[in-house]
């Protein structure tokens, strides 16, 4: 069942124009949408959720044509990275709140606060000020006040930026766990690839407005289609094909990717991609220097460069600055992409 349907929307502020947007959101996914900044995730986000008014197109949520009503009658939760609580309020009047709004009597009140704090595990919190609780109890506090009137979609606008990494870790757990309960949909705005890897069914990726690829996380994440995406991957070696090296260019037309070489094309692929050896080590390999080393915690970054590049790579060996290294390609894992303005 389709629970969000978005059909060639345009917003506009000031210099920035979002869209054409068409995206449809399936009920119960977990949506995560990634982008550069400025890319137009929070004004979709606003848009969806009625803040902004669109200069054209169309929002249907469960077949109802919502493009046009006010915020407050959308059912639409939404929960940003500052928490907005009532700190005059406990923790248990805060997430009463919205369903005094929608008029509900006491014992439906109490019974829907005791379902959403079991399930995300924050009965304890009940009777505390937002004050004495840390950034990460005040977050799940946020989305409890969210979930407890049954939205019928739920946006997440970066909720987990201001956390620190165990917390983070902590209440992806828990928004798994609402994934699985299936009790709302849920489209969250990211900067963090762990959100897209450990939490989405979908990935939607924008650039400049709009949206340039969208589709299943693993899929997309070992098969980025643009320039842009591998970038935000963290596919750090990215080469115009019309200026590549001609070895490298006959590594690829011996792969399967040959019908794919064209010179507004771009060869990428990520640091740990290839292997460096200080002997030739396999048939498809090139020669370089090292010229610069970073130290990782879970090995070295070499900058190599050869007569054409310069390429970022990963490996565990240690190997000394000015050497003369072989890299190894393996073609199954170089990727041919098209940037993002050619599609």
């Amino acid at each position: 069942m389709r629970a969000l349907s978005i059909m060639n929307l345009v917003t506009k502020l000031n210099n920035f124009t979002l869209g054409p947007i068409n995206l449809d959101i399936e009920a119960n996914g977990y949506y995560v949408i990634l982008g550069p900044n400025g890319s137009g995730k929070t004004t979709l986000l606003k848009t969806i959720l009625g803040f902004y008014k669109p200069l054209s197109g169309k929002i249907v949520l469960y077949d109802k044509d919502i493009t046009n009503l006010p915020i407050e009658k959308r059912r639409i939760g939404y929960v940003t990275q500052n928490y907005s609580l009532f700190n005059n309020m406990d923790v248990r009047s805060n997430i009463e709140f919205g369903l005094k709004m929608l008029k509900l009597n006491k014992k439906e009140r109490e019974s829907k606060i005791k379902e959403i704090s079991s399930l995300l595990n924050i009965e304890n919190l009940l009777n505390k000020k937002p004050k004495e609780l840390s950034g990460g109890q005040q977050q799940l506090v946020s989305i409890a006040r969210a979930l407890v009137i049954n939205p019928k979609v739920l946006l997440l606008d970066e909720p987990l930026s201001s956390l620190d990494p165990n917390v983070k870790r902590n209440l992806r757990d828990i928004l798994r766990r609402v994934v699985k309960a299936k009790t709302t949909t849920i489209i969250h705005v990211s900067h963090f690839i762990e959100d897209a890897f450990e939490l989405s069914t979908k990935i939607v990726f924008m650039y400049k407005g709009k949206i340039i690829e969208e589709g299943d996380p693993i899929e997309m994440i070992n098969n980025p289609r643009t320039k842009e995406f591998s970038e935000y991957l963290g596919y750090s070696n990215i080469i115009l094909l019309n200026k590549i090296d001609p070895e490298i260019k006959n590594i690829l037309s011996q792969a399967d990717l040959k019908n794919d070489i064209s010179n507004n094309n771009y060869l990428v692929f990520r640091p740990e991609d290839v292997i460096l050896c200080k002997n030739k080590c396999c048939d498809n390999s090139l020669e370089g220097k090292i010229e610069e080393i970073n130290i990782k915690e879970s090995g070295f970054i070499y900058n190599v460069k050869t007569n054409y590049h310069n390429f970022v790579i990963f490996s565990r060996e240690i190997f000394k600055e000015n050497s003369t290294v072989n890299i190894c390609f393996n073609e199954k894992k170089l990727k041919i992409v098209r940037s993002a303005e050619e599609i």
